[in-house]
């Protein structure tokens, strides 16, 4: 971004494009002045001319004792053009103003910003029909004047009003019934929800789950309401209170209600035993008044979501966390799976019916009416199959074809129909499926066994048990008609662990493998799930196009997800994207703040991949450009010694960083270097002083080992392991666990006593017909390469961190540099380590071993109390 360009955060109808300077200079938020925004196109939306409208307008000078203070207005608008007026003095401009509002960022100020600054604005000018607004991400109010007689003098009274009532330019204020195209979209509408259940705490309504039971239950009476009042004549909402005592409120709120239990019938925990409101009419009066002015059908999917999340679990007496997965991530695999027209969708292992939901907003945004009829979904929880059904429901449709099943047991049900399948399934040992009758109904239920060539073979005995995780690999592959795509969650131990090399095999030898996307590890851990997961897509082909396809070496694409939208692990709050240079949040154009994700980046690349390739298009073996795909293919999987599946491994970066090496010469490492894996049993000996060296005492930054203070054997035994590597002088110790940290450092110290845990690193010594040739040093210096750096990081695997095998280790290929640039590398290499060396012994000549022994903090470390505390005789 350049420096002299100034970064457009918001785009005004009246002042056009803000930048940061100008909002700085302004004193105001770009959350407060994206509510005025927000504001000002309602009004363009009820035709109040742009050119009337003047923004941040001084109502009162002079205020306070000194007179320096004004009254400003957030907007005024006119009855005439405000360049008709900017000349004269305020006095009177007021006599033109027609209305006048107070805007703030959130509702925490709203009683100060209605009684301090809008009245008081309102007040100021003298038309009896001006009228005020406060607007905030909750509240929007519609104030009125009138005169009224009290005790026989006349005075100017204020009302309140919803702001759905605010007229068109040009026309009278009058109370009167709210129309659906009256309705304004809701801002904040969890926090609109919470400010219901409020009303009712503040009521005497103690039980939570009863005031969110409510909450959900007049969202679905709203949804009947707008349908209703979308179709009638009138257009008018029966959910309102009606100026005066409106006496048929009860009966006409009781029928909306009604309608919604007969709609909705299947949330039986909702509408049974009462399908009506179980609120006393006072509280249902004030919830209804609170709500009357909304537009709940503009709610966007995501909205939705944070409102099934805050407010169903209560109502069920269940916690959301273990069916959680993020928005942008469901809706990254709905995209990747390219939902066409006629298109019919599952979700075998639902839960909550996130993926439905969202699969419904995809095509729903495209205009398809028909999608509600072409969602199927199973789960065999029942209270999770409650939660879908009011979660449809809440994203505008209740008729699904939801059924409350075991779908695994079912493996039949959908046979062969489905195009599009996507799945979260259930992972870990916990979740195994164990029944014989049920097994032997999927390959991936059965033993499978590895030839002398490593390759693998089902058998015909079924396992004992089976992750749950894997089957539903197979259950969705059973749904599909063919050309049919699965879009499914798996963890990283399913696509590189050498003992998971049969699943990967069944994905190859059934599936086309369409894109494999790496996620961050933590995305899960809001569901206790602090694995590192990667959508797959894969596709049903014929046998004949699978085939061709694997014949021809098909294009895979390959991705890499690092910001998901919220913080992980830090209240899930969501992170906005910034002004690198002011810090102020960015905006998109519809003035809405934008979320620093990469989801949507990922699918811009994917659809560049599909146009080029043509995956889905029904020539499925259609070859255009593939001879110019850079990325991975399928050859890079099948060819690997263990089918390795990773996303980071099949990158656009690791393949050319491998091929570059490969282009020139170079050398494998375990064909020049050992790595240790003689171990001795320090048990044997329990109270030998030993220095101890894991992956963290490797000084990822500096390249050095720095081994732990001395300590007995036995305390290591206890606290790691008696089978360690004795270490010595010169040794390269490669840390196992985020090599992408670099973590290799070179261990220089003399001593015997330096022993390394088997389970934290590996020790690299390179073979003595090498020494002279290449050296030690040399070595140390090639491995700490970016290259070899990409390399470890890349086939690196496991369910949580990545972790390094002695394998990955070995199979590294180093750069070998001409005899010229040897010499100079081996040379500097030795001047570094005398160095350190040096400044190692001086160091340990400053002081004593105490002087130098780290403290960590605990409270055990401070005084040490004296053996005896009297006084010898």
């Amino acid at each position: 971004m350049s420096e002299s360009k100034e970064t457009k955060l918001l785009t005004c109808p009246i002042r056009g494009e803000l930048s940061a300077t100008a909002l700085a200079k302004d004193g105001v938020t770009p959350s407060e002045e994206s509510r005025r925004i927000d504001f000002i196109h309602f009004l363009l939306k009820r035709k109040y001319p742009k050119d009337h409208i003047a923004v941040e307008t001084v109502v009162i000078k002079k205020l306070g004792e000194s007179g320096r203070n004004k009254l400003r207005a957030d907007v005024i608008v006119f009855e005439c053009p405000r360049v008709d007026v900017e000349g004269e003095e305020i006095s009177e401009r007021l006599k033109k103003a027609i209305l006048v509002a107070e805007i703030k960022r959130d509702s925490k100020s709203s009683k100060s910003g209605v009684n301090s600054q809008l009245k008081p604005a309102l007040a100021q000018i003298p038309r009896l029909d001006a009228l005020g607004v406060y607007w905030d991400d909750i509240n929007r109010i519609l104030f009125t004047k009138a005169m009224e007689s009290i005790e026989g003098v006349d005075q100017i009274a204020i009302s309140e009003d919803d702001i759905a009532n605010l007229p068109k330019f040009g026309s009278k204020y009058k109370q009167e019934l709210i129309t659906i195209e009256k309705l304004a979209p809701p801002t904040n509408l969890v926090g609109l929800l919470f400010g219901i259940a409020n009303i009712m705490r503040s009521h005497g309504i103690n039980d939570e789950s009863l005031r969110y039971r409510e909450t959900v239950k007049l969202i679905l009476a709203r949804y009947c309401d707008e349908r209703n009042a979308k179709s009638s004549e009138s257009k008018e909402l029966s959910l309102q209170v009606l100026s005066g005592k409106d006496p048929d409120f009860s009966k006409r709120v009781s029928g909306i209600y009604k309608t919604a239990a007969a709609r909705y019938s299947r949330a039986k925990t909702l509408f049974s035993p009462k399908p009506g409101s179980e609120l006393p009419e006072r509280t249902l009066r004030e919830v209804v008044k609170h709500i009357q002015g909304v537009d709940f059908t503009a709610a966007s999917n995501e909205t939705m979501q944070q409102v099934f999340m805050s407010f169903v679990p209560s109502v069920f007496k269940k916690a959301l966390d273990q069916y959680f997965t993020p928005i942008g991530l469901i809706e990254t695999m709905v995209d990747l799976c390219r939902i066409g027209p006629n298109d019919t969708i599952v979700d075998p292992a639902m839960g909550t019916a996130d993926f439905l939901t969202a699969a419904m907003e995809y095509r729903n945004s495209q205009g398809d009416d028909d999608i509600v009829q072409r969602v199927f979904g199973a789960d065999c929880d029942e209270k999770a199959y409650d939660l879908a059904v009011v979660n449809m429901i809440l994203n505008k449709d209740g008729q699904s074809n939801l059924e409350c099943i075991d779908s695994i047991e079912n493996h039949d049900k959908w046979k062969d129909s489905i195009n599009v399948a996507l799945c979260n399934p259930p992972f870990g040992e916990r979740s195994v499926e164990k029944r014989p009758e049920v097994l032997r109904n999927y390959d991936l239920g059965h033993v499978w066994e590895q030839s002398e060539k490593g390759e693998w073979i089902k058998t015909s005995s079924t396992l004992a048990k089976q992750q749950l995780g894997i089957l539903f690999i197979e259950r969705c592959f059973k749904a599909l008609a063919e050309g049919g795509r699965i879009a499914i969650i798996l963890p990283e131990g399913f696509l590189c662990t050498k003992s998971y090399g049969y699943v990967r095999e069944w994905i190859r030898t059934h599936t086309r493998i369409v894109a494999l996307v790496e996620l961050p590890r933590r995305i899960f851990t809001k569901s206790d799930a602090d694995l590192r997961g990667n959508i797959v897509v894969l596709q049903k082909l014929s046998d004949e196009n699978l085939a061709q396809c694997v014949k021809a070496d098909y294009p895979i694409y390959t991705d890499i997800i690092r910001k998901v939208g919220f913080k992980m692990g830090a209240g899930f709050s969501p992170t906005i994207a910034r002004d690198p240079k002011t810090g102020l949040e960015l905006r998109d154009e519809s003035n809405s703040v934008v979320i620093e994700s990469d989801f949507v980046e990922t699918q811009r690349r994917f659809s560049g991949y599909l146009e080029k390739v043509k995956v889905y298009s029904e020539d499925v073996t259609n070859q255009a450009d593939w001879s110019r795909w850079r990325g991975a293919r399928y050859s890079q999987i099948s060819q690997h010694s263990n089918l390795d599946m990773k996303p980071r491994r099949l990158s656009v970066r690791a393949i050319e960083n491998i091929n570059k090496i490969r282009s020139s010469d170079h050398l494998k490492l375990s064909e020049i270097a050992d790595i240790l894996d003689k171990k001795f049993d320090i048990s044997e000996d329990p109270s030998a002083n030993l220095r101890l060296v894991e992956g963290i005492d490797i000084r990822a930054v500096e390249g050095l080992v720095t081994p732990q203070f001395p300590q007995r054997a036995w305390e290591i035994v206890e606290r790691k392991q008696k089978n360690v590597y004795q270490l010595k002088n010169r040794d390269i110790v490669v840390g196992l666990v985020r090599p992408e940290r670099r973590n290799i450092g070179l261990l220089l110290d003399p001593g015997s006593d330096i022993v390394g845990s088997p389970d934290g690193v590996a020790v690299v010594r390179i073979r003595e017909e090498y020494t002279e040739e290449l050296g030690q040093l040399w070595l140390f210096q090639a491995l700490r390469k970016e290259q070899v750096r990409l390399q470890l990081w890349t086939e690196s695997g496991g369910t949580s961190y990545g972790k390094l095998t002695h394998d990955n280790i070995g199979y590294v290929l180093l750069s070998k540099p001409g005899a010229e640039e040897l010499k100079l590398e081996k040379a500097s290499a030795e001047a570094w380590a005398q160095s350190v060396s040096n400044l190692y012994t001086a160091w340990s000549s400053v002081g004593t071993d105490r002087d130098r022994f780290p403290i960590i903090n605990s409270p055990i470390f401070g005084l040490e109390p004296v053996d005896e505390p009297w006084d010898q005789e």
